[in-house]
This record gives structure tokens, C-alpha cells and sequence, in this order.
């Protein structure tokens, strides 16, 4: 009885044994597993040059790219990139559904209140855009002076911007033209007279001009003081979850694009889609917004 006691006991310390080392191969898988994590981003799509979906439904674009190329410098990660509409990204992110939107997204307090900013990596100008041949704008006080009209969508930082002008100078009004149409009906209506002028991005615009082939448009740079009238928050970031994860995928993220700023890559993918470097300034690379 002893005899079969003993072995009992040794079989029990055995099997004992064995379940303490398949736990710990599960932890080990587990943390092999978390260390090739899966970012689920996502993106509203649009607008090109900075997001697209081409003929064969592949994502393309400046944002699209530097986004592949942080990924590549972070084997870790394994990138998985969807598309929702633009609210959606939001409601994703705050759910738990997307680690990670990618959509041009310039910084607000708003936003800054639920999301994470990565560092910057895209910096705007913005264009008055005309019919050729028409004196060049220097200000919204010139279009005012001029009785320009404007075909501009309700809610977007153009708008805004030409509402409290108007606001603020009862004397001195732009017509707005409120619309939802494609930028291109926009861009058409310019050059045919039912309206003046647009304030826009100049990589949009210069995309927009390529693709449908406008040959009567013009565009001038905005001062410092007419773009500030329009937006101070002129970069373009990453959003994250806010909370522990998206802290942390932010801190690898952000080191991605500090090494493209230092190696000059930023600068080569800015010069493919836009004919000018557009990377922010080495000082944007050295603390979050937020």
C-alpha cells in the first residue's frame, strides 16, 4: 500500500509539474502574441492627395504612406487599415474598435479632450483660389471689398472663418453659398462665375487641378495673418484612444516619425505628393500636444 501510495504521490507531483510549465508556455505565447499585435486603424478615405482609395480599393496617399512607413520601423505591430465614415473613426476610437485615425487630422481642444496626438507630420498651407487672370487676393477684407461670393461647405474651418468676418464687419460681407458638392463642382463654379473664390489646402488644390484638368484657376499663398484667420492648428497628426494603449502605441509611433523627420524621409514623401516639403519643424518632433 505504501509502494502504490508513493507512486501515486509521485505521479500527482508530475502531472503537477507539467501544468505549472503549460501555463508557462501559455504566458509565453501570450506575450509572443502582444508583442505581434495587430494596430487596427482606420480612415475616412478621402481627400486625395493626403487619403484615397484607388480603382483596385487599395489605399494610397501621403497620409497613407508615412502611415505604412512608421508600421515598417515597428515590426512589433502588424498594421490593419479600414475604412469608416468620418464620425464613425471617432465613435471606433472611443469604443475600442480602432487603436489608431489617420484622416489629415488637424489638433482641436475638442478633440484633444478624448484623444491622443501623435507628433505632427504635415504641415498646411493654404491658397486663395481664383479664375486666371483675376487680380490676386491678398486678404478676406479684399474679397469683402471686391463683392466676391464663395460656394463653401457649412461646419468647415473656411466657413467659420468667413462667418465671424462677417460678423465682425456688418459693412464689409462675403456671400456664402452653403454646399455639400464635390470640391470639383466647387473648383467648375469658380471658373464659369457663379462664384469667386475658395480658401483651400494647396496639395488638394493642386490635386484637384491634375485630375480634372482646370486650366482657368489661379492660386496665392495666404499671409501669416489671413491664414491665422482661418486656423492656428495647421499640422496634421495621428489620433489615438486615450488611454493605456494608445499612450503606449503613441510613444512608438512618435518615434517612428521623429527618425523619418531626422532621415529626411518625411521630407521625400511630402516632395512626391505635394512638390514641396511640407514636414513640420524639428521643434514639433521634441513634445506631444497633448
Amino acid at each position: 500500500m505504501k509502494k502504490h501510495r508513493l507512486r501515486n504521490t509521485v505521479l500527482a507531483l508530475l502531472a503537477g509539474a507539467l501544468l505549472i510549465t503549460a501555463a508557462g508556455c501559455g504566458s509565453t505565447q501570450s506575450a509572443a502574441e502582444e508583442d505581434g499585435k495587430t494596430v487596427h486603424a482606420v480612415t475616412g478615405g478621402s481627400p486625395a492627395p493626403y487619403v484615397s482609395v484607388d480603382e483596385n480599393n487599395e489605399y494610397t496617399g501621403y497620409d497613407i504612406e508615412v502611415l505604412r512607413e512608421v508600421f515598417n520601423r515597428l515590426p512589433q505591430y502588424t498594421l490593419d487599415l479600414k475604412t469608416a465614415e468620418f464620425d464613425a473613426m471617432f465613435t471606433g476610437l472611443t469604443a475600442g474598435n480602432y487603436d489608431l485615425a489617420v484622416n489629415n487630422f488637424s489638433y482641436s481642444e475638442d478633440r484633444a479632450e478624448s484623444y491622443y496626438y501623435s507628433y505632427p507630420y504635415d504641415e498646411i498651407t493654404y491658397v486663395f483660389v481664383q479664375r486666371a487672370g483675376d487680380e490676386p487676393l491678398t486678404s478676406l477684407e479684399d474679397a469683402a471689398n471686391r463683392g466676391y461670393k464663395i460656394e463653401s461647405n457649412a461646419g468647415g474651418n473656411v466657413t467659420n472663418a468667413i462667418e465671424r468676418w462677417n460678423a465682425e464687419n456688418p459693412d464689409k460681407q462675403i456671400e456664402i453659398t452653403y454646399s455639400e458638392a464635390d470640391m470639383s463642382v466647387w473648383f467648375e463654379h469658380i471658373e464659369d462665375g457663379t462664384s469667386d473664390f475658395r480658401i483651400d489646402d494647396l496639395p488638394i488644390y493642386t490635386n484637384y487641378v491634375e485630375e480634372f484638368n482646370f486650366q482657368n484657376l489661379q492660386a496665392t499663398e495666404l499671409s501669416e495673418e489671413e491664414t491665422a484667420k482661418i486656423s492656428t492648428a495647421l499640422d496634421a497628426y495621428f489620433l489615438f484612444p486615450k488611454n493605456d494603449e494608445g499612450q503606449a502605441l503613441r510613444e512608438d509611433v512618435n518615434g517612428a516619425l521623429k527618425a523619418m523627420k531626422e532621415d529626411g524621409t518625411l521630407r521625400e514623401l511630402s516632395l512626391k505628393y505635394f512638390g514641396a516639403d511640407q514636414a513640420p519643424a524639428d521643434d514639433k518632433f521634441e513634445k506631444t500636444i497633448n
